[in-house]
């Protein structure tokens, strides 16, 4: 392995570490105290975004409680499968090229999921 591609891979394991230590954190937090980020949409308009519940639904994951996290935000793995994704193709272009984050490809696939969180906001108001 080349000294540009272990610096690449020792920066991005600092980078995704302290992301997942930050999630973990905020996840707990919420866990335990209840309290998280409020949300500007719901706090202006009454109505729940596409995200409303994610930091719930991850405090329940925490304690395995599935049927909560299903019940504050019924497509939270869709967001997880996506982060993951968004994760795993960016680290790989990242480590292999040098190439700083984007959207992975294939491109529609990104507009169809941002398009089922979208229809999920809208229909979970109206159900």
């Amino acid at each position: 392995m080349s000294d540009g591609k272990r610096k690449r891979l020792y920066k991005l394991i600092a980078i995704l570490g302290a992301i997942a230590a930050v999630l973990l954190a905020y996840a707990l937090i919420v866990r335990f105290t209840g309290y998280g980020i409020p949300c500007i949409f719901k706090s202006r308009l009454g109505l729940e975004c596409s995200a409303c519940g994610l930091s719930r639904a991850a405090a329940s994951l925490i304690s395995f409680d599935l049927a909560s996290a299903f019940a504050y935000n019924a497509i939270w793995p869709l967001y997880l499968a996506y982060g993951l994704w968004v994760a795993i193709s960016a680290s790989y272009k990242y480590l292999k090229r040098g190439e700083e984050l984007a959207l992975p490809r294939p491109m529609w696939l990104n507009f169809v999921v941002f398009g089922v969180m979208l229809a999920y906001g809208v229909v979970r108001n109206f159900i």
